[in-house]
């Protein structure tokens, strides 16, 4: 019998989905990277107002950049409106997955209390991100370093993090001294024109409430903003950028010179940084350039022997980006993700990967940062996957990213392929997902006749009793 409706089990990580679905959180609560990122400053480098759900725009964003609170608030608030965490179990972790071939489904081992137990599904999504799980610098003695407060304060790296965690600690600390290996751009936001160019803005009162009242105006200020983003896929100019960050540096072309750099504007991952230029003006901030040797029990030695004295170290260095899963993730013949991904990340429009059928990623390597029922199962054809890199890095050799400079877009390496960005624009991405190509990929049926899904040709709604046998004719 030919089923009208046929419902496979679904267990992904992170994200609720419509039929039968089993979210499975490590966390003991919905969040993500807002719920256990909460360093001070800890905001969002994208606007606001379109970091958001299109089924659910948020006329009462505090300002055209968001702190990480009010993005968790606007969250969990989308969650209960839409009954999102109905089904959502918290507080499970996934420890292993691995396919079974003869049954087509992903065998699973759960952590839920301190126990393992089984689980199974048809179909495994992996929403896990690669923004929750730190990573701690290499520098010997780091552990070594006994912590105090309200005195002298070193922070390590000039990433993303360490952007918005400065401005924040220099307006409490005795003295900040920001440790940087090399310099990185600090450019103006997308779609910032909307806000004439300011670093950042808050909304007024009248701004939100005419946003309440008129959606058109609230859809209408997020396709401007929308728009300047998407053309910020042709980065700013570099002399126009170096002009804005010495301007920010009041004009301090010494400092200026220590803190921007000589390659690609976008190479590194550029942010806006409200504030963090402007706390090298301040008495009470200063930067050292170049390597650390070690950390000893009360500071930091550089390479060039200098020990620097501090109460607090804040390691601002980022996160693990290698795209490589926190579990054992096990496909067709024993294959292991994390051991196939060792060296280079390769993913199907960063959806997708050879050899693990019936599982799909969400922001997978190469992602835009930053979407049948007798059927056993279906994996991307490896050929393919190859052929759609190859493509890619074509393309992205005649992008500012794959410059020579050391970034997680590469995995924190100087050279090598480009894994954590999308090889073209959000737009190109969005086009290209938005049509399925089943010729890319290979399908396995369980039976050896693909139309065995058929079943004795009738279908399941014309065995039941008083049902609609002309569903099918329109009012």
């Amino acid at each position: 019998m030919l089923e009208n409706s046929v419902r496979h089990k679904k267990v992904c990580s992170g994200v609720d989905m419509r039929g039968d679905r089993s979210p499975h959180l490590p966390d003991h609560e919905i969040g993500g990277t807002w719920l256990v990122n909460t360093y001070p400053g800890v905001a969002c480098d994208v606007p606001a107002h379109i970091y958001t759900f299109p089924f659910e725009p948020n006329p009462d964003w505090s300002a055209f950049y968001a702190g990480g609170k009010e993005i968790h608030d606007y969250f969990m608030r989308a969650v209960k409106n839409h009954r999102l965490d109905r089904d959502v179990k918290t507080s499970h972790k996934v420890v292993h997955a691995q396919f079974d071939e003869h049954e087509g489904i992903w065998k699973l081992k759960i952590e839920y209390n301190s126990c393992v137990f089984d689980d199974g599904c048809n179909v495994l999504i992996s929403v896990t991100g690669f923004l929750s799980h730190w990573k701690w610098p290499e520098i010997p003695g780091l552990h070594d370093f006994k912590d105090y407060s309200d005195k002298r304060i070193a922070m390590i790296g000039n990433g993303s993090s360490a952007i918005q965690i400065m401005p924040e600690l220099a307006k409490d600390a005795k003295h900040v001294v920001n440790f940087i290996r090399n310099p990185t751009w600090i450019t103006p936001g997308l779609g910032n024109s909307v806000i004439n160019g300011k670093v950042n803005r808050a909304y007024s009162n009248d701004e939100k409430r005419a946003f309440r009242e008129n959606p058109r105006k609230l859809n209408k200020h997020r396709k401007e903003i929308q728009h300047g983003s998407n053309k910020a896929f042709a980065m700013a100019a570099v002399q126009a950028t170096s002009q804005m960050m010495l301007d920010r540096l009041g004009g301090d072309a010494d400092l200026a010179a220590r803190l921007t750099p000589d390659w690609e504007v976008g190479c590194r991952c550029a942010t806006p940084g409200p504030g963090y230029l402007e706390a090298f003006t301040q008495p009470n901030v200063s930067l050292v350039t170049g390597h650390i040797s070690h950390i000893d029990a009360t500071g930091i030695v550089t390479k060039d022997g200098t020990h620097h004295a501090f109460d607090v170290i804040v390691c601002a260095t980022g996160f693990d980006v290698s795209h490589r899963p926190p579990f054992p993730i096990v496909g067709l013949e024993g294959i292991d993700l994390a051991e196939y991904w060792r060296e280079e990340p390769l993913a199907y429009l960063s959806l997708a990967c050879p050899h693990m059928p019936n599982f799909f990623l969400f922001s997978g390597p190469n992602a835009p940062v930053g979407h049948g029922s007798l059927m056993a199962f279906v994996s991307p054809d490896p050929a393919v996957i190859e052929e759609f890199n190859t493509h890619g890095d074509e393309i992205m050799e005649r992008l500012v990213w794959s410059g020579g400079y050391r970034s997680w877009y590469k995995n924190n390496r100087v050279d090598g392929r480009v894994t954590a960005i999308w090889q073209g624009s959000a737009m190109g991405f969005r086009e290209i997902v938005e049509a399925l190509r089943p010729e890319d990929f290979s399908i396995m049926y369980r039976s050896k006749n693909r139309f065995r899904w058929m079943g004795n040709g009738r279908t399941k709604i014309e065995g039941t009793p008083g049902a609609d046998l002309a569903l099918y004719l329109k009012k």
